[in-house]
């Protein structure tokens, strides 16, 4: 027999039961895309979204058959894509806080829109490095600045090998000059300092880099076979391997350095933000992601 106490612990246990089943069954209608792997003041970023900003990413640069990522990189590629999500997620909020973004929904051209806007704002009052911190930086990191050879060089790009060796005979006996062998064979007129611009042989094809050191001034090269085509390449000026004058590389520090201090200050946002705003993680749903 029964007593009374058992009996109530006995439909207790039913009752915790059938909770327990009902509540699987309503999990189980949850499809995985539709799982939260994060709220930011009560918006949701689900494992569909997760998943497709990953499958974004631009993996061109792999290699063919690259080996399977273990599960620690895979989680880790998890982790980093959700940070980018949180972290466009509170460039949007500041962005309706700030009336850049209307309320109602919004296009991704919009939103992308409303970001930039953002991240110009927050660089307003980032200062633009003087001639005097470039230079310092400079002198400090002159090893940064150290290069091979540098040429000035023409280049012309053609088709065919018998087009370039015709064409080659042109310019060697002066009934063309190479901007007009430019404007005939690329339909382009050559910019007025374009031959001004210093490479190395490090910013050319491999075919063309090793043949460089070999090559006369002023002469137009035989034609030189790349992937790209056949290329005549005449050098107007070679200077030596050493460290880049300050002069040239000014303006590239600049922008070095305050590009620098425009992501210190982005981070030191960003950190300000998710301390303002309510965000959580669903550790156990992106864990169960792969």
């Amino acid at each position: 027999m029964v007593g009374h106490s058992d009996f109530t612990t006995t439909r207790l246990g039913r009752g915790i039961t059938a909770l327990c089943l009902i509540a699987a069954v309503m999990l189980s209608g949850c499809s995985p895309a539709q799982k939260v792997v994060a709220t930011i003041d009560g918006e949701n970023i689900t494992i569909a979204q997760l998943r497709a900003r990953i499958n974004s990413y631009d993996d061109s640069n792999l290699p063919v058959n690259p080996a399977a990522p273990g599960p620690k990189t895979e989680l880790a590629t998890a982790e980093a894509a959700l940070n980018q999500l949180i972290n466009e997620r509170l460039l949007l909020i500041e962005a309706r806080r700030c009336g850049f973004l209307p309320d109602q929904q919004t296009t991704p051209a919009q939103r992308e829109e409303a970001r930039r806007r953002i991240l110009s704002e927050l660089g307003k009052n980032v200062a633009f490095p003087s001639y005097r911190e470039a230079r310092n930086y400079y002198e400090k990191n002159r090893s940064e600045f150290a290069t091979g050879p540098r040429y000035q060089i023409d280049h012309l790009l053609i088709s065919s090998e018998d087009q370039a060796w015709k064409l080659k005979a042109k310019l060697d006996k002066g009934k063309l000059s190479v901007a007009e062998a430019c404007r005939l064979h690329t339909g382009i007129q050559p910019a007025d300092k374009l031959h001004d611009h210093l490479i190395t042989g490090a910013e050319m094809p491999d075919e063309i880099a090793k043949i460089l050191p070999r090559l006369k001034p002023h002469r137009i090269s035989r034609p030189i076979a790349t992937p790209y085509g056949y290329h005549l390449i005449r050098i107007n000026k070679k200077l030596p391997a050493g460290i880049i004058p300050f002069a040239e590389v000014e303006n590239q520090i600049k922008d070095k350095l305050f590009a620098a201090r425009l992501q210190k200050n982005y981070q030191h946002w960003l950190r300000q933000s998710r301390e303002q705003h309510s965000i959580k993680v669903y550790h156990q749903h992106l864990a169960a992601f792969f």
